[in-house]
């Protein structure tokens, strides 16, 4: 695992989950919900950060694990033709001010429960789980 400015790599995650198709539908929902949790603090600390700015906005943060190996932090508020009329710089915004803060304050907290996460599941495969 490699944190590096917005982005945590971590290698062979888009296999896994290719992997836990073939395991069956309760495996892959437990690795979703094992990424869903390690992203978790990310979620909180950006909501926390962006809350004085837009509570609204804030709180329809939400996490996305997707096929393809990514899991993100993201805004699942709807555009609203006013709002983005008068706010062309509205999502950058939340970037700067809330998601990149929030992912380098708690990369480590997101890179232990990933690393902790793994080694249950491991265990759990390795044990017939």
């Amino acid at each position: 695992m490699a944190a590096s400015a917005g982005t945590i790599r971590v290698e062979g995650l888009r296999q896994l989950l290719r992997a836990t198709d073939q395991a069956g539908k309760e495996t892959k929902k437990l690795v979703r919900d094992e990424l869903r949790k390690a992203a978790e603090p990310v979620r909180a600390e950006a909501a926390r950060l962006f809350a004085p700015v837009d509570g609204r906005s804030a709180a329809r943060y939400g996490i996305s694990v997707r096929k393809v190996g990514t899991v993100s932090v993201e805004q699942r508020l709807r555009k609203s033709p006013n709002v983005s009329a008068r706010r062309r710089n509205f999502g950058p915004m939340q970037m700067r001010r809330a998601l990149e803060p929030a992912l380098e304050s708690k990369s480590d907290d997101v890179v232990r429960a990933l690393d902790d996460a793994l080694g249950r599941l491991a265990g759990d495969w390795g044990h017939g789980g």
